[in-house]
């Protein structure tokens, strides 16, 4: 199809040049940008309600001559199964894992188009814009999400022109509904972290111990401080300062995920469970002013043995914060309580004076005053 022939056109791909043209893509220049690398589609996967569904939808629409394809709500292409010849003709024209297959970038195509107007739609030939891709035909359905309606993402079938049967677009509809039932099929779960730092590293997911590095609890901790979300670069500096690489985060990320799966999400990166932690505790506690909640809760020094920003930052402010209510209160079990975090002799020497002589408590607190004291 030409210009001069789009008059002709059925109206979905009418609106969908018109749309294309507006955001000014060359239909003799353009491609399908790959944005993606490898790693970090493995990353976009992990963290994709959808992930559930591909295997479902691979033996659905498994066809000779064909790749079925399925993108998340940006169009970008998350997963490709298929025939393996038509999976190398498809990555000559980067229709592939990793690129961006959106009306605004690429012009009409099935994944687009259906993202675009969320209705099924098929895209024959010389209806996409750009001219690389008259040679192939593709029909693709959005997939919502049961609970809530919402877009997830499209399922497609492609292929080259000459191989496509006109019952394929029926199938892919077909196949979007079976992957909405078999979502509809699952309870929505909300995970539960829980990050005991104060004093060591403990953590669990739903239950289960996690065995973290003093790097893997640095991140969790940043982001645990951050719940809306931190980039690759914000990261970099909260954990490394100026020196920080957004490569070498994104490497801890993609290793720090083969514990958490699903948990940690992408752009940006964010946890998604409900997060608790003794840390957090205690900054909830000085927030509403309970001095003696957060004191009970302080267990010692956030990660003693990080060097990160973000934690030293947050160490810090913990301390100082609980030592403040503790003295300010004076109040002889938190006192006693702050006293086990550490050697600090300003609160040895509130217990010495408050601690009757009686007390067999008064002993050790004078003895270790004067360790803190030489």
């Amino acid at each position: 199809m030409d210009p001069v022939e789009l008059g002709a056109a059925r109206p979905v791909i009418f609106e969908s040049w018109r749309r294309s043209l507006a955001a000014r893509v060359d239909p003799d220049r353009h491609e399908a940008p790959v944005v993606y690398a490898p790693d970090e589609v493995a990353d976009l996967r992990g963290a994709h309600p959808l992930a559930a569904t591909v295997p479902l939808l691979t033996h659905t629409l498994s066809m000779d001559d064909t790749i079925m394809i399925v993108t998340d709500t940006r169009g970008h292409v998350l997963w490709c199964e298929g025939d393996n010849g038509v999976r190398h003709k498809a990555e000559r024209v980067h229709l592939t894992e990793g690129s961006r297959w959106s009306e605004d970038v690429i012009g009409t195509n099935a994944m687009g188009t259906a993202l675009a107007t969320g209705r099924s739609v098929t895209v024959h030939s010389r209806e996409h814009l750009v001219r690389t891709y008259h040679g192939w035909t593709c029909a693709a359905s959005p997939i919502h999400a049961p609970h809530t309606g919402l877009l997830l993402g499209v399922v497609d079938v492609s292929g080259p022109l000459k191989t496509m049967h006109p019952a394929v677009a029926q199938l892919v509809s077909a196949a979007a509904r079976l992957a909405e039932h078999h979502l509809g099929q699952f309870a929505p779960r909300q995970h539960v972290l829980t990050l005991n730092f104060l004093g060591g590293l403990h953590a669990d997911l739903d239950g289960r111990p996690l065995g973290l590095t003093l790097r893997n609890a640095e991140v969790l901790t940043a982001l645990a401080l951050h719940p809306k979300g931190l980039t690759a670069e914000q990261l970099a500096l909260l954990l490394y300062g100026e020196r920080g690489n957004p490569t070498t985060v994104r490497a801890e990320l993609h290793r720090l995920r083969a514990q958490l799966g699903g948990v940690l999400l992408t752009r940006p990166y964010r946890l998604d469970a409900v997060v608790r932690g003794d840390f957090l505790d205690v900054r909830t506690a000085l927030r509403s002013g309970d001095a003696g909640k957060a004191t009970r809760h302080y267990s010692g020094d956030l990660l003693p043995r990080s060097d990160a920003p973000v934690v030293r930052d947050e160490r810090v402010d913990l301390a100082a914060a609980v030592r403040k209510g503790v003295l300010e209160r004076g109040d002889l079990d938190a006192l006693l309580s702050f006293a086990d975090s550490g050697e600090d002799a300003e609160v040895l020497e509130r217990l010495h004076l408050l601690l009757p002589v009686t007390d067999p408590r008064h002993a050790l607190v004078s003895s270790r005053l004067r360790r803190a004291l030489e």
